[in-house]
This record gives structure tokens, sequence and C-alpha cells, in this order.
């Protein structure tokens, strides 16, 4: 298993993250929708054995969160609605007001379209590293990240927690590495980038494989727009994007870093899990590091 995203939160050597056991994991384990269920979510294995829903190696440990939701396109919703108001009209032989109409609403998503409609499954992994002290979710959307994190702290408690930040503003050094052609040790600017207008919030210029050092792009940086994400390569192992915010996403490694673990038995799925992840989160663990210190 390889992350693609992460949204990172910081915590201290007090967090009660640091209580989150496979019991209390249990507590949050994911059931199946019922038929008048939309959504249903909780904690699955991450090594496919049900009494083991937290995996940790060394000081890393590693969640997985399944999320089944029912699937109702709208057109469907609406066609059936339509269908059930005009029924009643005929029967009251008035027009249905508001009101009745959410009410029918209500009954035909519960009572018709939830027990008989299709469910898709999405899986979120969850990193917890115990030695930095951040828990990062496979995401890049804070909105899924903040979703998760409410699930643990219901069952926590509380849990105090702070977005990934430096106490320097991250674009600056974007600008500076891409003009000055001068990244940091480890890291290799690629050719994707988003600038944005610092005045105009609309005034954005999305770059995709594009010669970054190119003379219309640093007339776009010494003109006053600002770069809020750009790719990287790490140590030529990793390849990255991340935004100002320390938003970390399409993430993907070298084959050699994908074959590292090859000679595991496809038949041992759980230990081809647990050597994949210690790899990947040594690796990250690094970047994450080098970058971190790299923008103070």
């Amino acid at each position: 298993m390889f992350f693609k995203n992460l949204i990172i939160y910081q915590f201290d050597k007090n967090s009660s993250i640091e209580r989150l056991n496979n019991d209390m994991l249990k507590n949050m384990a994911f059931t199946p929708c019922g038929p008048t269920d939309s959504i249903k979510k909780g904690f699955v294995s991450p090594i496919g054995d049900d009494e083991v829903l937290k995996l940790h190696v060394q000081d890393h440990s590693l969640l997985m969160l399944r999320i089944e939701s029912k699937l109702l396109p709208s057109s469907v919703i609406k066609k059936k609605t339509s269908e059930r108001i005009e029924q009643l009209e005929q029967k009251l032989g008035r027009r249905a007001t508001k009101g009745e109409k959410h009410r029918v609403k209500d009954e035909v998503i519960i009572d018709d379209l939830l027990p008989v409609a299709f469910t898709k499954d999405k899986y979120t992994y969850v990193w917890i590293n115990h030695q930095d002290q951040f828990i990062a979710i496979e995401t890049s959307s804070f909105k899924v990240a903040e979703d998760i994190l409410s699930l643990i702290r219901k069952e926590l408690g509380r849990l105090s927690l702070t977005p990934l930040h430096t106490e320097k503003p991250v674009s600056p050094f974007f600008k500076e590495w891409v003009l000055d052609d001068n990244p940091p040790a480890n890291f290799f600017v690629l050719n994707d980038a988003m600038l944005a207008d610092t005045l105009d919030g609309n005034g954005k210029i999305k770059l995709i494989d594009e010669n970054l050092t190119a003379e219309e792009v640093k007339s776009y940086l010494n003109g006053g727009r600002e770069i809020k994400s750009l790719s990287f390569s790490y140590k030529q192992q990793t390849v990255f994007t991340v935004n100002t915010e320390l938003v970390f996403s399409k993430i993907s490694y070298s084959s050699e870093m994908l074959d590292e673990n090859c000679d595991i038995s496809p038949d041992d799925q759980a230990k081809r899990i647990e050597a994949d992840f210690y790899l990947v989160t040594n690796e990250l663990a690094a970047l994450i590091k080098d970058f971190t210190r790299a923008v103070q």
C-alpha cells in the first residue's frame, strides 16, 4: 500500500491519539448499510484480519476507514417523486403543498429507493507517526480529513491536533527555488505548478509539463504572481506536488520502490502490506521532515 495524497496534523507527546488501541477501534468498526441507510463508515482491518484494526510497525500505525454509500441518482429521485406527487394530487383533488412535496420526496428516498439502491465503497488510510508526532490522512480534501478525525475524536473524547504548518509562508520559498533554479538538497523542481495573482483571486495559471525556468514563467513571477503549488522529485525516488497549505498530492514512487518487496509471496498479503507500509512511511517521513526544514 502506497499513499497517493496526504493531509498532515501534528500532535504533542501527551496527545490522546496515543491511547487509540484496537479495542477502541472496534467501537468504531464498520457495519454495512441497512435498508434505509444512505451511508455508513467505520474502520476495517488494513491487513484483512477482522481482529486487527490497527497495524503497528516500529513507530508507525496504520488504520483503514471504509465508507459505504448508496447510489441515488438525482434524476431517479426527481422522476419517482414527480410520479408520486402527481398521484397524491389526483387523490386530493388539489395541488400539493410545499411541505407535502418534501414529505413525498423523503418517502420515495427512504421507502422506495434506499432499500434497493446499489452501493459503492471507498477506503481511506490513516497513518500515525508516533516518533514525529503526526497523523496523516490519505486525502487531498480537508473536509474528508476532518470527517475522519471527528469519528476518532468522538471515541477519544477529545483530540487536539494542529494542521502541519511553518512559521514563514511557503510561497516565497517556491518562488525563490524556481527563479534561482536552486531547490533544497534532495529535491528537484519538476514541471507542474499553479500560479496565482496576489491581487486577483481568480487570476490563476495552471502549468502542466512546462519549463518553469522559461522567460515567460519568470516574467509572471517577477510581475507579482505567487506559486500556490509546485511539483518535486525527492531523492529521485518519489514524485509529489505540494501546495502552500502543505497538502501533499499526486504522490508516486519509483519502480524500484514499488518492487522492493516483490519477493514476498502473494499468498502472504498481510506480510506484504506490513513490509510496504514500513518502506513507504520511512520514505515519506524523511521527505516531510526535509521539506518542512527547508521552508523554516
